[in-house]
């Protein structure tokens, strides 16, 4: 069993994550960790196929969109989670991230992997305090096309506390299958978007769209005012 400990509010797991290097650690950095659904169901209207090609394009799109300096300074890490939670990819700059096939089977750990996440993004924000390095408030992405069927209430109360502290920013994307009544115990209702199609291009287009901003901004947190695909819509309350 991991056991945990807390450092300045945030509860981490005594797990050996390999910690990757910081580069142009004077610059302001963006970790953006992804959380993907792989479960059995995403073979379904071909939205795993759909997805691996999203990431390819967001990397794609991202490196064109900025400055090598700008591109050392956006951090990357993946997540896959099926019947076991996966670390596809720790922290480190989009020109370095891996564009994984990944495959479609099993459950949906989701409870697991989020806590995996919130893991993740705490000790790269150590990392970034450790050598220096500013930094904005981290981004995590959830996709989905179901619900946990593990025990999701603990990571739920855990993220509530870090968006609730500024600790980081949370996001739930939502595709065909997804129980939206099950997102809302665990994300804030005003982050939860449904995407229609598996439009994934789209909305990985959209996510790098919105980073350009932010990594290339000089003083505080930018507004980011980027239209949604037309694929992409927020689900009411």
């Amino acid at each position: 069993m991991l056991q945990q400990k807390e450092f300045n509010g945030d509860f981490i797991n005594q797990e050996d994550f390999n910690t990757t290097p910081i580069f142009s650690d004077t610059e302001k950095h963006l970790a953006c960790i992804f959380v993907l659904d792989t479960s059995g169901s995403m073979a379904l209207h071909n939205a795993i196929d759909q997805l691996n090609m999203g990431l390819k394009v967001f990397k794609e799109q991202t490196i064109q969109d900025n400055s090598a300096m700008a591109q050392a300074c956006i951090d990357i890490a993946l997540i896959s989670f099926d019947s076991e939670v996966n670390v596809v990819q720790d922290f480190t700059p989009i020109s370095e991230m891996v564009t994984p096939d990944l495959e479609a089977y099993g459950q949906t750990k989701m409870g697991e992997a989020l806590d995996t996440a919130m893991d993740m993004i705490t000790r790269r924000k150590k990392a970034y305090v450790a050598s220096g390095t500013p930094y904005f408030r981290p981004w995590l992405f959830c996709i989905t096309d179901g619900q946990p069927t593990d025990a999701y209430e603990e990571a739920a109360e855990r993220l509530h506390w870090m968006e609730e502290n500024r600790k980081l920013v949370s996001y739930c994307i939502g595709v065909d299958g997804c129980n939206y009544s099950v997102m809302q115990e665990i994300f804030s209702p005003n982050s939860i978007f449904g995407l229609k199609d598996c439009d994934f291009v789209g909305l990985f287009k959209f996510v790098s769209a919105s980073i350009t901003p932010v990594i290339n901004s000089k003083e505080g947190t930018p507004s980011v005012d980027v239209d949604i695909p037309k694929s992409m819509f927020h689900i009411p309350l």
